[in-house]
């Protein structure tokens, strides 16, 4: 595999531990070469339902009933995009539980790239039954260790690997992002199959965002400076499901008493460089589009991760661009200089009591090599 994320997923694949799979993780990002790299045509039957009507539950009938048939001690079945058919997680819990009762020995994985989805039936009908394999964008290192990707490279094709075959017809790939990826995840994942009462509004919002990567905003400004009417409360849901469909992430305000989080104004992290508009994105490294890199690299790491969150801290005109948390404790502030002035507050680092680093033009390579949350935590600790 030629990922160095998730470190689980062989562990994974070679001992199951008798529970359902599921592989949860962003469009065109490796899940389903990963799983199909690891697959034995010889004991797996794979089949997708990323298609353009979705199937019904017969699918899954049809595909499990194939797998039972097979004539081998480790039966795999794999179901890619299996979030699209209907009562998926009933259907799947049926036949699980079947296999349990009749001593059917049979491995299951589930790939999804709509989180809310996913986890919506994982909780209603597979609880205990199921473990997660986390599948993040791709990070610099790994973009850089397979398509030779220079730091310019990573900030216009970000972590879309099939991007770089565009390299040198940057408008083709930038076509090929929009139309392959976005619209595909703004028109299949989201707005097909969950209910949106504006569409065009949830089109905008995402849109709008783009073009303010690692900025402070609130949904009440971005809110007037959207066509059609709407609600922060519309905002703030639409919002969640361009999160959950890993496009956006928004960022909360780090505070010792967590209510005063929850109400805070987001600082909007675009996950994948790429997804950065095309506008803002032509200005290379520097400015929010630099602050946006570190803070990607960031929360791609953190996927998955609930031991550590990622936010932000600002009182009145000073800031602190990031803060790692760990059960609301800082355990690391980050301040990135991209050439843009900014004063870093004394006052703020003296209240938050953790390690403090600052991250620039000629340590990002380095930051940006890092491959894991404690490698990051750990390298900066001991400086």
């Amino acid at each position: 595999m030629d990922r160095t994320l998730p470190k689980s997923l062989l562990k994974h694949w070679k001992d199951p531990k008798n529970l359902i799979q599921i592989i949860l993780g962003p469009r065109q990002v490796g899940k389903t070469t990963a799983i199909t790299t690891l697959m034995d045509k010889e004991n797996t039957i794979y089949a997708t339902a990323d298609l353009p009507i979705p199937p019904t539950t017969d699918f899954i009938i049809t595909q499990w009933e194939e797998a039972r048939k097979l004539r081998h001690p480790q039966k795999i079945l794999i179901l890619d995009e299996v979030q699209k058919i209907p009562r998926w997680s009933e259907t799947i819990k049926m036949l699980w539980d079947e296999d349990i009762r009749i001593k059917n020995k049979m491995t299951v994985w589930l790939l999804g790239s709509s989180a809310i989805l996913i986890e919506k039936g994982l909780s209603e009908s597979l609880t205990g039954r199921f473990e997660l394999n986390y599948f993040p964008h791709w990070i610099y290192s790994e973009c850089k260790k397979i398509f030779n990707a220079s730091l310019e490279d990573f900030v216009f094709f970000g972590g879309y690997p099939k991007a770089y075959s565009f390299r040198d017809d940057k408008e083709r790939g930038h076509e090929y992002i929009q139309n392959s990826i976005v619209e595909t995840t703004l028109g299949r994942d989201i707005l097909t199959l969950h209910a949106v009462d504006k569409p065009a509004l949830l089109r905008q919002l995402f849109w709008y965002i783009s073009k303010l990567p690692a900025q402070i905003v609130s949904f009440e400004k971005i809110l007037s400076h959207l066509q059609g009417k709407g609600n922060s409360a519309t905002l703030v849901h639409y919002a969640e499901l361009l999160h959950l469909a890993f496009i956006l992430t928004p960022l909360s305000k780090f505070s010792k008493k967590i209510h005063k989080t929850k109400k805070s104004i987001p600082k909007w992290i675009l996950p994948n460089p790429a997804l950065v508009d095309i506008s803002v994105r032509k200005e290379g490294l520097q400015s929010f589009v630099f602050e946006n890199l570190v803070g990607s690299h960031i929360a791609n790491l953190l996927f998955g991760n609930h031991r550590y969150i990622l936010q932000y801290w600002r009182e009145d005109n000073q800031e602190i661009d990031f803060i790692i948390t760990e059960n609301n404790r800082p355990v690391l502030a980050i301040e990135v200089k991209s050439g843009r002035y900014k004063k870093t507050s004394t006052k703020l680092l003296n209240d938050i009591q953790c390690p403090f680093t600052i991250i620039h033009q000629k340590n990002i390579e380095n930051f940006l090599s890092t491959s894991s949350i404690e490698e990051i935590l750990s390298f900066y600790k001991a400086r």
